[in-house]
Parts: C-alpha cells; structure tokens; sequence
C-alpha cells in the first residue's frame, strides 16, 4: 500500500489589535459581578467556538479561527488580571 502525504495545514489567518472582540476594561465587569458568580469576559468568543463545533461536525480544522480567537481573548484578560494584582487593585 502507497503512503501519500498528509494535506497541507491551513494558513493561519492575520489578526489586527481592532478584529478582537476583547472588552475594552475586564476590570469593570468585575467589579459588577456578585462575589458567588463566575465570570467568564471570553463568553462570547467560547459560544462562537462551540458553536462553529456543532455546525461543522465537530471539525477543529474548520473553526481554527474561532479558537484563536478566543486563546487571544482568555491571554489579554489573564494578562490583565495579573497586571491588576501587581498593582494591587484586584
């Protein structure tokens, strides 16, 4: 039996800073929130992403920019918590 070659990896897409949908101030939704509460400000890049999953059969290669997408999203915030802790306002 011939071994053939795997297909090429899709191109990775070019984000800009603007094509984020990143809040502008994750320390404001947490200041809203009840203590109990979990808060999540990458909620709507997680249901996107879940979603493009359920519309495509469960194909990753299908919705590789969604999770770029939201791993932009969660690093910015993580960022930025850790950034607001140094500082002492969190």
């Amino acid at each position: 039996m011939p071994l053939t070659k795997p297909p090429p990896a899709p191109p990775k897409p070019n984000f800009d800073d603007t094509e984020f949908s990143t809040p502008a101030d994750f320390n404001d939704k947490f200041k809203k929130k009840e203590t109990t509460k979990y808060m999540n400000p990458c909620a709507d890049e997680e249901k996107q992403s879940m979603k493009c999953l359920d519309q495509n059969h469960y194909d990753r290669t299908a919705c590789e920019f969604y999770f770029l997408q939201y791993r932009e999203c969660k690093k910015r915030w993580l960022e930025e918590r850790r950034r607001l802790r140094r500082q002492g306002q969190l």
